[in-house]
């Protein structure tokens, strides 16, 4: 009797983990490294500098509508390719940026690249592959990636101790680069349909054997409708709010207070392990 194949979807899940780790890692979480070289360096002030990663979330934010549309009509590859080139190519920008203007141009575009990159279209690629084991393939995608602070604010401070600011930027470009363009290029699928599976890898009903059973639909205009859906925006909005804020002026706040970089990072990386 041959043992069952490993269903598809679990390798994209896998492959997600690892690019979400350093998408967020690089994207989100190594900005609050910076601030203290950067505004050394140029003569930003924090209120400057983290205006422009304010930006690149309501810019994020309002594409993630024609982001998510992109991926009903044409599927993740794509999109999430596109956005891992562009990602690394900003944060090459980034890294040689020479005004406060081009900076704020920079986290505009890298607010475009976030859309593409992060936990939402990762999400659809697993809505759209699991239904029975949803829930399980999305905590595995979170878990992982959630140590992306662990792992990416103590190593963006120690490249920024042995490089500077600029080279260390170059660095995490690289990383990128290697960490997510190939795996969202080779590996992301469309939907199980378009390889000849179904969600969950279950059996078809062609197969005689039963059939994934179909999912109620709810319409945009149903869910604007629904209490239940505003609540959840609220919460996300406070929570994400509280997180943020505790992210981007962590680092700074303790650098002020006298301690040092090395320990304020490894502070700020704790984050992930709430």
């Amino acid at each position: 009797m041959q043992s069952p194949r490993l269903y598809y979807g679990w390798v994209m899940v896998a492959a997600l983990s690892l690019t979400e780790i350093t998408s967020w890692g690089v994207l989100y979480y190594a900005f609050s490294v910076f601030l203290t070289p950067i505004g050394a360096e140029m003569g930003w002030s924090i209120a400057e500098m983290t205006g422009a990663y304010s930006l690149a979330l309501l810019v994020s934010g309002v594409t993630a509508i024609p982001a998510g549309r992109w991926l009903d009509r044409h599927g993740p590859r794509g999109l999430m390719t596109a956005g891992s080139i562009a990602a690394t190519v900003l944060v090459v920008a980034w890294s040689r940026v020479e005004s406060l203007l081009g900076f704020y141009l920079i986290w505009a575009g890298i607010g475009l690249a976030m859309a593409a990159v992060l936990y939402e279209p990762a999400f659809v690629v697993v809505a759209t592959w699991f239904r029975r084991y949803r829930a399980r393939a999305l905590t595995l995608l979170t878990f992982v990636a959630g140590l992306a602070s662990v792992i990416y604010i103590p190593l963006s401070d120690r490249l920024v101790g042995s490089y500077g600011w600029r080279d260390a930027l170059l660095v995490l470009a690289v990383i990128l680069a290697v960490g997510t363009i190939p795996l969202h290029a080779l590996v992301l699928r469309r939907s199980p349909e378009a390889i000849g599976l179904t969600p969950d890898g279950e059996p078809s009903a062609i197969d005689g054997v039963g059939g994934v059973v179909a999912e109620p639909r709810v319409t945009p205009r149903e869910a604007l409708r629904s209490p239940a859906f505003w609540w959840l925006i609220a919460a996300f909005i406070l929570a994400m709010l509280a997180t943020m804020t505790m992210t981007v002026h962590l680092i700074p706040y303790l650098i002020g207070r006298g301690f040092s970089s090395g320990f304020a990072a490894s502070a700020a990386g704790a984050i992930g392990l709430l």
